[in-house]
């Protein structure tokens, strides 16, 4: 069996706490993807997306990281539907990873995720390897809430 570290478990904990206090759905209802970026166990920042904009950030070790987060679409749900045989499967995210030092932004690479789950990238792997970033490479912990909204109850109810 794998073991969790306290390190990991108290980080999560946070995570979840801070996304729960913090909801999107208490003033909107509209549930808003939030990310939890992460370096060697130091948290580095937090945002909602709210924009199909590259988010950027330096890391620790000088280099400069764009990352994008954007809903899944139609085809590839249809796509990933007929590929498991399945009739559901859980919400995706479309993750863009890139190097933000030039002039332009550089695709590193792009990978699908859950919008409540846990990605890595860097030089070992995790979601896919990414040498540029280096180590200790970084997590992504994505969160969406699912709002329940008042006239939501009526069709909750036995």
């Amino acid at each position: 069996m794998k073991s969790v570290s306290i390190l990991t478990l108290g980080f999560a904990s946070a995570v979840l706490g801070y996304g729960a206090a913090d909801a999107s759905c208490l003033s909107t209802g509209q549930p808003t993807q939030a990310v939890w970026l992460s370096s060697g166990g130091k948290n580095i920042e937090r945002w909602e997306v709210t924009s199909p904009e590259i988010h950027r950030t330096r890391l620790a070790n000088g280099f400069e990281l764009g990352l994008k987060i954007e809903p899944a679409t139609a085809e590839k749900y249809n796509e990933l539907l007929k590929k498991l045989n399945q009739k559901a499967i859980d919400e995706l995210v479309k993750i863009s990873v890139y190097d933000m030092g030039g002039a332009e932004p550089k695709l590193l690479t792009h990978t699908w995720g859950g919008a409540n789950s846990k990605q890595g990238y860097g030089p070992r792997g995790g979601a896919d390897g990414v040498a540029a970033i280096g180590e200790p490479g970084i997590e992504l912990w994505l969160q969406k809430p699912a709002c329940i909204k008042a006239d939501d109850l009526a069709r909750l109810r036995p």
